[in-house]
């Protein structure tokens, strides 16, 4: 009787295990339901403050079930207020730098410093300082080919943009340098933001060597299968602009998400409209490099109508070099119709964008934000065209150029826009911690 109490004993201990293993199999297997998505909302209402704080929550506590950690990285640590506030200034003063070099770029300043001193320097002060170095410019092709006229005092107000130009570069440097070191001592660069901050110190310090490197190419000879207008590689001009415009959309983008955090997961109704505005900002960034080579080849002085070209819709010239892809970089007329056809597909896309968003269900931000990015691709291409029919005079030209960042920048906080809201994911902190205490006790 003792033996078969003993085996009903162990055939109850077997049939409890079991349950409890079935339970926290059903458990597991609902939280990562959520993850995947099959559990998710099929309206709008994860936008909600209680059910976007659920959804995180759920996120959280299954991220911490099968990671070390224990937390979810998007959520905690949180950073602090006055880093997203620097990231933004930092933002800022990339966006005014890449104002002022168009300018220095349209004024034809940018080759007037013939040398590069990566510790900077000041400009000359005496006759004999200034006749020195006004004697370095005239022995390249420049000075030579397009301004063998120029006076002192014409050279001098080259110099100096192109000398601000330089300088406010360094200055960018300290803007963004000497905080992350108070930072980083203050222990507020949170592991997560690390890295991208390290790979913005690392491009910040290698634009200005970037910068040299298209400026030399300018001081030196024309390539002999150009038309022998002394001017910077379009190739390196491009480098140089996106470069900034990377650095630009990383502060900016960054900064969003220190000052409003949101997580990484979007509702899923939001999940076609995300993928559309990944493909248009992919749009308008081809669109504003495309620009720089038209730069880069100065495309802007010539073609002066719209929409025709010269009275053609392709113009004269067309395809002409060889081989052939230098016509997508180095020749005026190809480089100005591509930049143009970029251009209005994006208008055209962002229309269709702005028509798509009408039909879904938008939290009001995001709505607002396709309002505006339509009115600034509208006003973008009218920039352009009135900048082009102008013949690019400096203010228009500085203008379209901001107005291609502008764009850009709109089109980040779209995105920025599509997660979860930062009122959900501070009140899912407090769930989430509940959560994962509960999914530990099942596990």
């Amino acid at each position: 009787m003792l033996v078969a109490s003993t085996h009903t004993l162990r055939q109850t201990i077997t049939m409890m295990k079991a349950s409890v293993l079935s339970s926290r199999s059903k458990f597991l297997h609902t939280i990562s339901s959520t993850i995947s998505g099959k559990a998710a909302h099929s309206h709008l209402l994860a936008w909600q403050p209680a059910n976007a704080t659920r959804s995180i929550a759920r996120t959280c506590t299954s991220a911490s079930v099968g990671s070390t950690s224990g937390v979810h990285p998007a959520l905690v640590p949180s950073v602090s207020p006055a880093v997203g506030w620097w990231l933004m200034g930092c933002s800022a003063s990339v966006f005014g730098m890449v104002v002022l070099g168009g300018v220095t770029r349209l004024t034809r300043s940018g080759l007037s410093m013939t040398d590069w001193r990566p510790q900077g320097s000041m400009p000359p002060v005496s006759l004999d300082e200034w006749e020195a170095e006004f004697a370095k410019y005239k022995r390249f092709p420049e000075y030579q080919r397009l301004h063998p006229d120029m006076t002192l005092d014409e050279f001098k107000s080259i110099f100096y943009l192109e000398w601000a130009h330089r300088m406010a570069g360094r200055a960018v440097g300290i803007i963004f340098g000497v905080p992350l070191l108070y930072f980083a001592a203050r222990g507020k660069i949170t592991r997560g933001l690390a890295p991208t901050l390290g790979l913005l110190f690392v491009m910040g310090g290698s634009q200005g060597l970037v910068g040299w490197w298209m400026v030399k190419s300018g001081l030196e000879e024309p390539p002999k299968n150009s038309d022998g207008v002394p001017r910077v590689s379009p190739y390196r001009l491009a480098a140089h602009l996106t470069t900034a415009f990377v650095i630009y959309s990383l502060l900016l983008y960054t900064a969003l998400g220190v000052l409003q955090p949101r997580a990484p997961a979007v509702p899923e109704p939001l999940a076609a409209f995300k993928s559309r505005a990944h493909l248009l900002a992919l749009l308008i960034g081809v669109t504003a490099i495309s620009g720089a080579f038209v730069a880069g080849m100065q495309a802007g002085l010539a073609f002066n109508t719209f929409p025709l070209m010269e009275g053609r819709f392709v113009p004269e010239g067309y395809f002409g070099l060889e081989p052939a892809y230098r016509n997508f970089f180095e020749s005026v007329p190809s480089v100005q119709l591509h930049h143009r056809i970029l251009a209005l597909s994006t208008l055209t896309a962002v229309t269709a964008f702005w028509v798509f968003a009408q039909r879904v269900p938008l939290p009001p931000t995001l709505r607002r934000a396709t309002d505006v990015l339509l009115l600034g691709a509208a006003g973008q291409v009218t920039l352009g065209v009135a900048t082009l029919l102008n013949a690019v005079p400096v203010w228009l030209g500085s203008a379209h150029q901001a107005g291609a960042l502008t764009l850009f920048s709109i089109m980040l906080f779209t995105l920025h826009a599509t997660r979860v809201p930062s009122s959900a994911v501070a009140t899912a902190r407090m769930s989430a911690a509940r959560m994962h205490k509960v999914a530990l006790a099942h596990a």
